[in-house]
C-alpha cells in the first residue's frame, strides 16, 4: 500500500495551477475597467461644455445705484411754495371781487356834491363822511379822478373846492385820500407843522373869498415831527432855518401843563393838539378877511387831528382863550 501524501505537497502541488488561474481573470477585470473610462469620457465634453456655456452668459449688469435720498428742507420749501401760490391765487380772486365792487360804486356814487357843500356845516359834514370812507377802505370819490378823464378836462377850466386844508407837510399826509375827495374838490396849503405864514394866509383868504370855499381846516397829525422838534430843543435856537417853527410855535411849550409821570409820546400828543387848536385860532386873529366871513356864518375854522395809524380824522374844540399866541 502506498502512503497517503503530504499536506505540504499537496499545497505546492496546486499552487502553479492557482497562478495560472489568477493571471486569467486579471485580464478579464481589465477589460471590464474600459467600458466604465469610455462611459467616463462624456463627463469630462459636459465639464467642457458648461464651461463653454458659462463664459457665453451675459454678463451681469452693473449693480443699480440707490436712488437719493430726498432733503428734508427742499421738501419743506417746495410745501411752502405751494401754499403761497394756493394764497396768491385767493388773494387774487378776492381783489378781483373787491375791484368789481369799487367800479359799482364808482359808477353809482353822486357825481359832484351840490347844496350839502354849499354851506359850512354841510362841507364839514362831507369831509366827515369822506373820511369815513378812507378809514373803511372804501374810498369812491378819490378814486374817481382815475377814472374820469373828463373831470380832468372839467378841471382845466376852473376849480371850485369846497374846503381849505391847512395841514403839515409831512409825506403821510394826502388830503384827497384822507377825506376821499376828487382833484378840484380841496384847497391844500403844507408847512411844517401846520403853521401857515403869510402867503399860507393870503392862500387862505384866496380860497375863502374868491373860490367860495366854507370851510377852513387845520389838520394836526400824531406823531408831528416840527412839534417834536420845538419840544426836544426847549429854550436852545434850532439851526438853520428851522428857528422859525419856534417863533410860529411860541408859547406852546408853556400852553400844557408837564405830567412828570406822562411819557414823552403822552405829553408830544398834547402838544400836538394844542398846536393845531393854536394856529386856527391864529388864522381869525391875523386875518381880518377870514374873521369877517365867519362872524357872517358863511365861513368856519376847524381844528382838527389826524390819526396816522388808524386814519381817522377827529375835530377838536377852538382853544379856550381869545386869542391865541402862535405868531410870526
Amino acid at each position: 500500500m502506498r502512503p497517503l501524501p503530504s499536506v505540504l505537497s499537496l499545497a505546492l502541488a496546486l499552487l502553479p495551477a492557482c497562478a495560472e488561474d489568477h493571471k486569467a481573470e486579471a485580464p478579464a477585470k481589465h477589460d471590464k475597467a474600459k467600458p466604465e473610462a469610455k462611459k467616463a469620457a462624456p463627463a469630462k465634453e459636459s465639464k467642457g461644455e458648461a464651461a463653454k456655456a458659462e463664459a457665453e452668459k451675459p454678463e451681469p449688469s452693473p449693480a443699480k445705484a440707490e436712488p437719493p435720498r430726498p432733503d428734508p428742507e427742499k421738501a419743506r420749501q417746495a410745501r411752502r411754495l405751494r401754499d403761497l401760490e394756493i394764497r396768491l391765487q385767493r388773494l387774487e380772486k378776492e381783489n378781483s371781487r373787491l375791484r368789481t365792487d369799487l367800479a359799482e360804486k364808482v359808477e353809482s356814487a353822486p357825481r359832484v356834491v351840490g347844496s350839502e357843500a354849499e354851506s359850512p356845516d354841510g362841507a364839514l359834514a362831507e369831509l366827515k363822511a369822506g373820511n369815513a370812507r378812507f378809514v373803511a377802505g372804501a374810498r369812491v370819490r378819490s378814486v374817481q379822478a382815475g377814472n374820469d378823464p373828463g373831470l380832468r378836462q372839467t378841471l382845466a377850466k376852473g376849480q371850485a373846492p369846497f374846503a381849505v386844508i391847512v395841514t403839515c407837510s409831512d409825506s403821510r399826509l394826502a388830503d384827497n385820500l384822507i377825506f376821499d375827495q376828487e382833484l378840484g374838490r380841496l384847497f391844500t396849503i403844507r408847512e411844517a407843522g401846520n403853521c401857515p405864514d403869510l402867503q399860507g394866509l393870503a392862500s387862505i383868504e384866496y380860497a375863502v373869498e374868491h373860490l367860495g370855499s366854507k370851510v377852513v381846516v387845520v389838520l394836526g397829525h400824531s406823531g408831528c415831527g416840527a412839534v417834536k422838534a420845538v419840544q426836544e430843543s426847549g429854550q436852545k435856537p434850532l439851526p438853520g432855518n428851522l428857528w422859525s417853527l419856534q417863533a410860529a410855535m411860541a408859547g406852546l411849550l408853556d400852553s400844557v401843563r408837564h405830567d412828570p409821570n406822562e411819557n414823552p409820546l403822552e405829553h408830544l400828543g398834547h402838544l400836538v393838539e394844542s398846536n393845531t387848536r393854536r394856529q386856527a385860532q391864529a388864522i381869525l386873529d391875523r386875518s381880518p378877511m377870514v374873521k369877517h366871513l365867519v362872524d357872517g356864518g358863511k365861513v368856519k375854522v376847524v381844528p382838527a387831528h389826524y390819526d396816522l395809524a388808524s386814519g381817522k380824522v377827529s375835530i377838536l374844540s377852538m382853544p379856550a382863550s381869545a386869542k391865541a399866541e402862535a405868531h410870526h
